[in-house]
């Protein structure tokens, strides 16, 4: 009788190794399918509808832009202006105590400015010529302490800004917000699914599937501002709105008894 060949060290590991491998694959195939929920079948009934929520919440933090335009005969006379209006700007909203950090530069351009001449009679219209140079720059400043937000603007106009772009008020962190706002959504489209299977003397059943619609958090709270009075720039933040949306599938069962 031949002895048995005893099986080598690294083919035994190999087939160790694979056997596990292919262990792990079964698990986690089955963990998948435990946690994919309720599958509608071929001709079980599926309703799909959708759900949308706003929250309203009080803004904690400001975002102002604003900047400078000078005109020259000369490019770099230009520069020169609208560097020293903007150092002296952004020295004066420093002292606001905005930190260099929420201070970015947003915008920055020199361009040329051209002379249309009319035309003579009997003669071709003339070329357009330089006649100057238009510099511009524009500071972006966040600002957390929203009682800040009219001195800023005035210290930023007082030293030189001759353009205010805009004032947008936001959340430093809108996740419960947006927490809430999903939840209102999905009841609103529960709500819709019962309204509907009502109608079709139907009743809602489990949940299928359940996912939140993408799209950005809204906030629409953008003020734009005239120059600031003596007393000083007004500021009324009021409210932001934080929106969500979901798309949910229910099985449909039934019909009501």
């Amino acid at each position: 009788m031949k002895p048995l060949k005893s099986m080598s060290p690294q083919r035994s590991l190999s087939i160790g190794v694979a056997a596990a491998a292919a262990l792990v694959a079964w698990m986690l195939a089955a963990a998948a399918m435990a946690q994919s929920g309720p599958v509608a079948g071929p001709g079980v009934p599926v309703i799909a509808v959708s759900g949308n929520a706003e929250v309203a919440a009080t803004p904690d933090r400001a975002t102002v832009s604003l900047g400078a335009v000078v005109e020259s005969k000369q490019a770099q006379d230009a520069q020169k202006q609208i560097g020293q209006i903007m150092q002296r700007v952004i020295k004066d909203i420093k002292a606001q105590g905005i930190p260099d950090e929420k201070i970015r530069t947003a915008g920055l351009s020199l361009q040329p400015v051209y002379s249309h001449p009319a035309p003579r009679t009997g003669q071709d219209p003339e070329a357009p010529r330089i006649v100057g140079y238009r510099a511009a720059n524009t500071v972006r400043v966040h600002i957390d302490d929203l009682e800040r937000v009219g001195g800023v603007i005035d210290a930023g106009i007082a030293a030189g800004a001759n353009q205010l772009n805009g004032l947008t008020f936001d959340l430093r962190d809108d996740l419960k917000y947006r927490q809430k706002a999903l939840q209102l959504g999905a009841q609103e489209a529960r709500s819709k699914a019962e309204a509907l299977a009502a109608a079709l003397n139907l009743q809602v059943g489990e949940v299928i599937e359940v996912r939140e619609e993408s799209g950005p958090v809204s906030y629409p709270a953008e003020r734009r501002l005239a120059a600031p009075s003596a007393a000083g720039t007004p500021i009324q933040p009021g409210q932001v709105q934080v929106s969500a949306g979901v798309q949910v599938r229910f099985r449909l069962v039934g019909p009501q008894k």
